[in-house]
């Protein structure tokens, strides 16, 4: 009989693990689906450097992956933007220093954008990150698409525009897919919609880690050592208030409590017994995962910086941006890293790699020439194909489900605990949101392990 069970490996299964280590607590096995850990996070190469071919930045207040990262001595460097970078909405094309996208908008198209933002920031102020759905506006809300949203407050198409490309490259999803209290609660978590937009300073996407993320992930995994088990997807789970059986492809465990740490989208495909309450498989049916393709491309130097570029592109009319130089500080070669989004993902996962290598090289040449059609090598990976995971950056709620079963995401039923970074009240979507969750899962189970520890004692 174990203490706990942890069901996947990915940053919040990781960091569950590790806070009952550090509690004391090392009767507990880490099952985990992959053949290796870091969930939506993945190792990769391109031009013999290594890159993170899943999730990759880190913000100045994202401060448990810092905090991580520091303590294993991976380094971090700030995303290029020294030039200018090209924005190409509705038609207008403007390039501007740094990454100043409201640059393309006339003097009204301006004034509306800032009052645009105060509406949020009042409708935000009264939101509690805790417990969203509770907000006074709740149903209206959750009721509300966030395309309707903006087609209400919002004058001008190409404002119109740069909110649903701004929304579809946070969610991997279409304004018309999700709830506008979904959309509050997903921008407060991170601090506030400059934040979560910002790859400067103070910014969500300001820092990239040398050798990248994935190698934290792999560094939890080692200070876990035995306890962690590859290639071990959990079919069933029997549980009750007393305990739980789980019952993976090769072995069966009995255990105390149970972390369930995947992507929300996976639970309804696990056999509960007996099954979990109704809101719950509510919840999990409904949420939808968002769709993304990354890509890489690699060349001998990163040339476009010599024609006064940052390598940041932000167009709707390519299915291929945006798009960043994520060239590493030590590197002399030029690296570029963008997506596939949304619909975009969906309408190109099916083509083979080169053809969407040839949308990004000719969207690259469109702004930096010849050279760039002429990379040293293209890599991409298609996330919503992935088998247990089947999408990125993370799960995302159309209207209707946040205000009824969002209190469910993270409420103990049973033995059973959640983890993952949607649960997290903050930075809910990212890395450090699901290092949170994993955290505050375990915490939460400790307090009855001690318990259990000194009756038995």
């Amino acid at each position: 009989m174990h203490d706990v069970i942890i069901i996947g490996a990915g940053f919040a299964g990781l960091a569950a693990a590790r806070h009952l280590q550090q509690a004391g607590i090392d009767n507990f096995r880490l099952l985990e689906a992959r053949n290796r850990v870091g969930g939506r996070t993945q190792h990769g190469t391109i031009a013999g450097i290594d890159i993170d071919i899943g999730g990759m930045w880190l913000g100045p207040t994202q401060t448990r992956l810092k905090a991580l990262a520091e303590g294993y001595q991976v380094s971090t460097y700030k995303t290029p933007l020294k030039g200018k970078a090209v924005y190409r909405i509705s038609g207008n094309h403007m390039e501007s220093e740094g990454e100043d996208f409201s640059s393309i908008f006339n003097l009204r198209e301006g004034l509306n954008y800032m009052m645009v933002q105060r509406r949020l920031g009042k409708l935000w102020s009264t939101l509690d990150i805790e417990q969203p759905w509770n907000h006074p506006q709740a149903d209206t809300l959750d009721a509300t698409k966030v395309e309707q949203w903006i087609c209400a407050n919002m004058k001008s198409e190409r404002l119109r525009q740069t909110f649903r490309m701004i929304c579809f490259s946070l969610f991997c999803a279409e304004a018309s897919q999700i709830s506008m209290l979904f959309f509050l609660h997903y921008v407060k978590s991170g601090d506030n919609f400059d934040a979560i937009l910002s790859a400067g300073e103070g910014g969500a996407q300001n820092m990239l880690f040398e050798g990248g993320v994935h190698q934290v992930a792999r560094k939890m995994a080692e200070e876990i050592g035995d306890r962690l088990m590859l290639n071990q997807p959990v079919r069933e789970i029997a549980w009750s208030d007393q305990g739980v059986t789980v019952t993976s492809d090769s072995e069966t465990y009995q255990a105390k409590r149970a972390i369930i740490a995947i992507p929300p989208t996976m639970v309804s495909d696990l056999t509960f017994s007996p099954e979990l309450p109704q809101p719950k498989k509510a919840l999990h049916a409904r949420l939808s995962m968002g769709s993304a393709i990354k890509y890489w491309v690699a060349y001998e130097t990163p040339f476009w910086r010599d024609q006064g570029y940052n390598g940041l592109i932000f167009r709707d009319d390519v299915p291929c941006s945006p798009c960043f130089d994520v060239t590493p500080a030590s590197s002399s070669k030029g690296l570029i890293a963008g997506f596939f989004d949304g619909d975009h993902a969906l309408n190109h996962g099916d083509n083979d790699r080169e053809s969407r290598k040839a949308r990004v090289l000719n969207m690259l040449a469109d702004h930096y020439g010849e050279q760039a059609l002429h990379p040293i090598e293209y890599v991409d990976k298609d996330w919503t194909s992935a088998t247990w995971s089947r999408g990125c950056y993370g799960a995302y709620a159309p209207p209707g489900v946040y205000s009824r079963y969002g209190e469910w995401l993270r409420k103990p039923i049973g033995a059973l605990n959640w983890a993952g970074t949607e649960t997290s009240p903050r930075w809910t979507g990212y890395i450090d949101g699901a290092i949170r969750s994993g955290e505050a899962a375990a915490q939460d189970i400790l307090p009855a392990l001690e318990k259990e520890r000194m009756v038995a004692s």
